[in-house]
């Protein structure tokens, strides 16, 4: 286990600075209040990597039935390419697990090659898309599935 950061439960606590890497990662944000009911689901689980503590990323998960979809997933800029994401990434996967999901859906946007190259590396496959998915600028949402079986 890295020894810089852990990943942890999310917190009300937290939602300052997961609204810091909210707006700085994303250009359709989610609100505060959406966090807030977010933490409160109980299809969802929600978890925050602290780097030594500072809240470096954040990522979201809902399981309902067989089905798990990843929510969202970000990493401060300060904190990239240090296995932050991943980490976040194969913790939802624990929790889609424990919860006997069996498969994991995402969306991300094509332009997004540096996310898409690390859920490939984590056995994500493209199996559709959405058109026109992002309002802000019409781009289509690439889906992407794993298999939990």
């Amino acid at each position: 286990m890295n020894q810089e950061f852990f990943v942890r439960k999310m917190t009300e606590q937290d939602l300052d600075e997961v609204m810091r890497i909210e707006h700085e990662a994303f250009s359709l944000p989610w609100s505060r209040d959406s966090y807030l009911g977010e933490l409160k689901n109980s299809f969802a689980d929600y978890l925050v990597c602290d780097f030594a503590g500072e809240i470096a990323g954040y990522a979201g998960i809902w399981v309902v039935f067989e089905e798990a979809h990843i929510t969202n997933v970000a990493v401060s800029k300060k904190y990239r390419s240090r296995g932050i994401g991943l980490a976040l990434m194969q913790e939802t996967e624990k929790i889609a697990r424990a919860k006997q999901a069996i498969r994991i859906l995402l969306e991300v946007r094509p332009s997004n090659q540096v996310a898409i190259s690390m859920y490939e590396s984590l056995d994500y496959y493209q199996t559709g898309v959405r058109k026109a998915y992002y309002t802000d600028n019409g781009e289509d949402a690439i889906i992407m599935t794993k298999l939990l079986f």
